[in-house]
């Protein structure tokens, strides 16, 4: 192997790390990597979780977990069916936020009386699809569900 290829193995492996490669580094590392969040959630022991929406079409959001000191606890992919499953009816509007990010489109149903969040992600089959929060006047979580987007053709011509 040549010199030029042993040290090639080393950079791709550390760009191939991804986001999750920062827990135990300080928030500067976190940063530099992946910049400025799109939202900063405060938690009650001081702590904070940080939403980074990345991808095209804003598939993936990393919610990156600060301790109080500035260490990185973790960083997680947060649009995926296993965490949509976490929500349920009666989470408030602050605890979704914290688990999944701030939505690409918010809709309101003024009839209704209810609030709609957003999410596009690709499903467990790679499929693109939408993850639909919805909340009543008090931010309250009534119901979810998820709708798989078909990027084939219609056939109905």
């Amino acid at each position: 192997m040549t010199r030029l290829a042993l040290l090639a193995i080393p950079m791709f492996a550390a760009a191939c790390a991804g986001p999750g490669s920062l827990a135990g580094k300080p928030e500067s590392d976190l940063r530099a990597s992946l910049g400025s969040p799109a939202a900063e959630y405060p938690n009650a022991d001081g702590s904070r979780t940080l939403a980074y929406p990345q991808g095209s079409f804003g598939t993936q959001t990393y919610m990156a977990e600060v301790d109080p000191g500035g260490a990185v606890r973790g960083v997680r992919q947060a649009l995926g069916e296993d965490t949509f499953q976490r929500i349920d009816p009666g989470m408030t509007r602050d605890e979704v936020l914290r688990l999944i990010g701030p939505p690409q489109e918010t809709m309101a149903f003024p009839r209704q009386r209810e609030l709609s969040f957003e999410y596009r992600f690709r499903d467990a089959w790679g499929y693109p699809a939408l993850f639909y929060v919805n909340f009543d006047p008090r931010g309250i979580v009534v119901s979810k569900f998820t709708r798989r987007i078909d990027p084939s053709p219609s056939r109905d011509r």
